[in-house]
């Protein structure tokens, strides 16, 4: 368990007032809870593995698996990738801390910063928070935009590494923030809406998978063989493939699917420029 969750759950005041913070909060049109994510959004972050508050009857998949409220994804184990549209009411915080516990996904929910709710689940506990220009309209069950927009700014949370890589490159107009990541030790400079990475990294061990696998390529001249990518990544991300990830391979090749550009079976390219 993470120190910001044992902390969370440690709080006494958890069940009361982290609940109360958001009471004000409605859900987009004041009338129900199941309001859908714009699919833009959705195509803009990758596939998930799960959605689990997902309505019953839905014009989209939001995920690979979904539950709803006829299974209660709150009481079932989450595995993969997750995304989290929560109800936006009192039962929020319960889902963000199942959230924090899992450490792998994104939550969409109103930017309230200045809710304890917020401090306690964002601020303290996940890895980025990316601020959406502007305000969301949200759309109905049978898939069509609502009337109006959702009343409020929202913003999208990252848990966990791959997340918050998504976050950094999905385009969506905003501003993001890193939160709890020691990204000093990490000379790294990018052009906006650019995939390509100039990096000048002494310790490869704060290094995300992305900008080492990003590394890798650029160093094969811009395209490689899985093989070769291996090579140089071993080689590399020695102390980070010891301390942290010991089914690094899997990460690499998962870290290809999401970012980067399939020549053919088995050869990788660095994505074109924007």
């Amino acid at each position: 368990m993470s120190k910001s969750l044992a902390r969370i759950k440690n709080d006494p005041e958890h069940t009361s007032s982290s609940l109360k913070a958001w009471q004000h909060q409605s859900n987009p049109l004041n009338t129900k809870d199941e309001w859908l994510t714009p699919p833009d959004i959705l195509q803009a972050l990758g596939q998930f593995d799960l959605d689990p508050c997902s309505p019953i009857k839905r014009p989209w998949d939001t995920a690979k698996r979904h539950y709803t409220i006829e299974n209660n994804g709150l009481i079932q184990k989450w595995l993969g990738r997750t995304w989290l549209n929560p109800p936006y009411g009192n039962e929020m915080p319960k889902w963000l801390t199942k959230m924090v516990e899992h450490d792998n996904g994104i939550a969409l929910i109103f930017a309230r910063t200045e809710t304890k709710t917020f401090s306690e689940y964002v601020w303290n506990a996940a890895d980025a928070v990316l601020f959406i220009k502007g305000r969301l309209t949200f759309y109905n069950v049978d898939g069509t935009p609502g009337k109006f927009n959702g009343g409020s700014p929202s913003c999208l949370i990252s848990y966990g590494e791959e997340n918050t890589e998504a976050l950094r490159y999905s385009n969506i107009d905003g501003k993001l923030i890193l939160l709890n990541w020691n990204i000093f030790s990490v000379g790294m400079s990018f052009a906006k809406n650019s995939e390509h990475l100039t990096i000048g990294i002494a310790d490869f061990s704060q290094a995300t998978w992305k900008t080492i696998v990003n590394h890798a390529l650029t160093e094969l001249g811009g395209k490689g063989d899985l093989s070769q990518i291996y090579d140089i990544v071993e080689e590399k991300a020695v102390e980070k493939i010891h301390n942290q990830n010991s089914k690094w391979r899997e990460q690499v090749r998962k870290i290809l699917q999401y970012h980067f550009q399939k020549v053919e079976r088995g050869v990788w390219a660095l994505p074109k420029a924007a």
